[in-house]
């Protein structure tokens, strides 16, 4: 491998030979770009590299095309191809086909060569010979412009997996620099917003895929959408599991959630460059939805792998009509194989999570890592008042039934009851009068209540409470009251062994001591505790520890000592006693 600092810094010359392998012999997209070094990461060299491919003429463009080997065809069979070329096609299979599928292979290769005058190129990671044949079938129907920009697009994907294993930088850059690549992925323009299973979200799904298979983990996508990526080990049967979700709240930050899925990643790639194995598998899961915003069923990803999944959820309805099964279906997942998802307890040896801290706690003590002692437990509602509309210049005001005018006094119970205890806290984050209009009295109002503790009875009894002072309020004011509960989980403790294991490799990273610290917020461990221990790590985020807001931030200094701890408590790890 070579270090970034060090291709920033070469000649031209070495610059474009020690990348001269990333495009099959083409020498010239290196060349291309080697007067816009310095590159900050190396996502910023692959963009650049593949920007160049694209702008190339069309004669370059097929020359490129052209370079590369007939998958499975006779160069490939005989060895004449490029040492990368070998590797990948050896690992797709391609190198031990059954006879039906080298006929099948080399039938639609003549027919896709004969219809548009160059191979086949397909980055054939993560594919099986079947996959392969599938993908090649369907892509033999497409137009010959359409086609090319596909080829183009599968070349530069070849690349960036070359490019991976080639190029070393800071674990801390990378991380950040992965996170700002998932962060251009959005369904709003100028904000980051990912909620599940829309096309965004899918193409989210796709790109860490591609990241993890870059960092040579075995790869699939499940019923749910969960990306799961297995770094190989042994010979502990059981596995640490690891991860976080990577949907997104409307209008978010980049790291949240998200930091514990690449994080991992690329501590993962770096093991496996070093030619480091632990002694046991190390499964990394992207859960695919954890904030509930499409169809308020929180956790679903991590539900699904610790066997809590709700089959009622999936007549879920979103803000268009459509429900959970059926989103699922056109997704092409099989929602009869989301009971397979549960892992087997015996199989886990526990569940630890990296995340965003989402508070100032570390920023304040000066500290960018911190060991989370248990998660607070939440209780959710989602509540509906029912009064009468009016004309706002015609109702006196004390014969009227003004929904909002009453919500606006619940919501002040709220805050009341959940100011009376330290460590209590309660929120009402969405508040709606459908229809409303600026001349009409309010007849409908919709509000949520998160209601938080670290004490489940402190919380309950406040929920309790509120619920009591809203019937009160709704009775006196002469209006209807639904209050649904959509959500309760309970207060979850981290494993202290755990902790400690946490808090020895923080110690030995920093040369510190290790800060211990609850956590008010919601995470995926708090549903893998009901599968195994579990365990957090928190990393420190500036702006006086937003989140969930674009202006949530993290440094590549952060993110580096918070990768290294995570690798050294991964290397001390012998399971919880």
């Amino acid at each position: 491998m070579i270090a970034l600092e060090r291709l920033n810094a070469i000649s031209a010359q070495d610059f474009i030979a020690a990348l001269a392998s990333i495009f099959e012999h083409s020498p010239w997209v290196p060349e291309r770009v080697a007067a816009l070094r310095p590159f900050a990461s190396g996502i910023a060299l692959h963009k650049a590299m593949s920007e160049a491919v694209l702008q190339a003429d069309e004669a370059l463009q097929l020359a490129l095309i052209r370079a590369h080997p007939e998958l499975a065809g006779r160069a490939a069979l005989r060895g004449d191809v490029t040492s990368a070329s070998t590797t990948e096609q050896k690992g797709a299979g391609l190198k031990s086909l059954t006879q039906s599928q080298l006929t099948r292979l080399t039938s639609l290769n003549a027919e896709y060569a004969g219809r548009f005058g160059f191979p086949f190129v397909l980055a054939v990671k993560g594919h099986t010979p079947d996959s392969v044949i599938a993908t090649l079938a369907e892509r033999v129907g497409h137009d010959a412009h359409e086609e090319r920009g596909v080829a183009l697009r599968e070349i530069c994907r070849i690349a960036y997996f070359r490019l991976a294993d080639l190029v070393q930088e800071p674990l801390g850059a990378a991380i950040i620099s992965m996170a700002e690549e998932l962060g251009r992925l959005s369904e709003d323009r100028g904000a980051l917003t990912c909620t599940y299973l829309t096309p965004i979200h899918r193409a989210t799904a796709a790109r860490i895929r591609d990241f993890m298979m870059a960092a040579g983990l075995a790869t699939h996508i499940d019923a749910v959408g969960n990306v799961v990526g297995v770094l190989a080990g042994g010979p502990s049967p059981k596995r640490v599991l690891t991860g976080s979700h990577y949907d997104t709240v409307i209008n978010a930050g980049k790291y949240d959630g998200r930091l514990g899925i690449l994080l991992p990643v690329v501590v993962a790639g770096a093991l496996r460059r070093a030619g480091q194995t632990l002694p046991y598998p190390l499964e990394i899961i992207a859960f695919a939805e954890e904030e509930g915003v499409r169809f308020k069923s929180t956790f679903l990803g991590s539900r699904a792998v610790a066997g809590r999944f709700d089959p009622n959820d999936l007549d879920s309805v979103d803000a268009g009509g459509s429900t959970l099964s059926d989103t699922i279906r056109a997704a092409g997942h099989d929602v009869a194989a989301i009971p397979a998802i549960a892992r087997d307890p015996s199989q886990v040896a526990c569940f630890v999570e990296v995340h965003i801290e989402q508070g100032p706690v570390l920023l304040e003590a000066a500290l960018a890592v911190g060991v989370v002692t248990h998660i607070a437990g939440s209780v959710r509602s989602a509540v509906r008042v029912e009064g009468l509309s009016g004309h706002a210049g015609t109702v006196p005001m004390k014969l009227r039934r003004d929904a909002a005018a009453a919500a606006a006094e619940m919501v002040l119970a709220v805050e009341a009851r959940c100011s009376e205890h330290l460590g209590l806290v309660g929120t009402v984050g969405k508040l709606d009068v459908p229809g409303g209009a600026v001349n009409v009295i309010p007849g409908r109002c919709e509000f949520s209540i998160d209601i938080r503790s670290e004490s489940d009875a402190l919380r309950d009894a406040a929920a309790a409470d509120v619920s009591h002072a809203i019937g009160e309020i709704a009775e006196r004011r002469h209006v209807k009251v639904d209050q649904r509960r959509v959500l309760e989980a309970a207060s979850v403790p981290c494993t202290k062994a755990l902790q400690d294991v946490w808090a020895a490799s923080i110690e030995r990273v920093t040369g510190r001591p290790a800060l211990r610290l609850p956590s008010g917020a919601g995470h995926d461990a708090m549903m893998m505790a009901s599968l195994t221990d579990v365990g957090m790590l928190f990393v420190r985020c500036g702006n006086g520890g937003i989140s969930h807001h674009p202006d949530e931030t993290l440094s590549a200094a952060d993110a580096d000592i918070a990768a290294r701890v995570f690798q050294d408590f991964l290397l001390h790890f012998e399971g919880v006693k």
